[in-house]
């Protein structure tokens, strides 16, 4: 049944996530040295996602943090975003650090603006798949899953990064990312936050929290600053 409080499906123009196979909310968010954490609603969590991310400089500054789900906890705001140039070594190592400790976690980007599609399978702190649709050359690992079948369907044998851009096979999986995008390979490897609903059974409270500050990274070396950003 629908109460004030159920959970509700999260969207927004841009989302990305992290995606951590532990159930420990409050584990996670000191090790991720969020400050000025505090409850919220789903639907002010839901709107506040949206919000941020529209919120040019400052939407690296918050998060909202959802209770367990089917064994995950979603962090949701831009500072997980793989797209992020500025953000996108930072995410990675993350991502490692936390399947060293909880054995799988995953970031997501996902557009609503046909900004592009990205996500990062970390399993036992090694980086399985990136890719970040914008961005081939940030590729990591081999495609697998979903991923694989639909480039099997492209006719794309081995990794769509390899492809030669004036290939045809490239332009056909550029047009539409391939129809694989991040919410599909989510819902395979974790979950989807677009299909959250009010018969999730989620066991606790949705949490928004500020950020630590964090020295922009190059997205290749983890090095030297890098400031582009999709969405600007």
């Amino acid at each position: 049944m629908q109460t004030s409080d159920s959970p509700l499906a999260i969207r927004a123009c841009w989302l990305s996530w992290i995606a951590v196979h532990s159930a420990d909310q409050a584990e996670l968010v000191a090790q991720l040295g969020f400050t000025n954490v505090r409850k919220t609603t789903w639907a002010h969590g839901v709107d506040l996602i949206d919000e941020v991310a529209h919120a040019g400089d400052e939407r690296f500054s918050t998060v909202v943090i959802t209770p367990a789900i089917d064994g995950w906890t979603l962090v949701i705001g831009a500072w997980c975003g793989l797209p992020y140039l500025t953000r996108t070594a930072l995410v990675t190592n993350l991502c490692q650090q936390l399947s060293s400790k909880y054995g799988r976690a995953q970031a997501y980007f996902h557009s609503e603006q046909n900004d592009g599609e990205a996500w990062l399978i970390a399993e036992d702190g090694d980086v399985i798949r990136r890719w970040v649709a914008e961005y081939p050359e940030l590729a990591l690992g081999e495609p697998f899953g979903v991923e694989r079948h639909l480039l099997d369907a492209f006719g794309i044998p081995g990794k769509p990064e390899d492809l030669d851009p004036e290939d045809d096979r490239a332009s056909s999986w550029a047009a539409t990312w391939g129809d694989c995008d991040a919410p599909t390979v989510a819902a395979e490897s974790s979950l989807d936050p677009r299909q959250i609903g009010s018969q999730t059974q989620a066991s606790g409270v949705v949490l928004v929290a500020r950020t630590p500050p964090f020295e922009p990274l190059d997205p290749i070396t983890g090095t030297a600053p890098y400031g582009e950003s999709p969405g600007d």
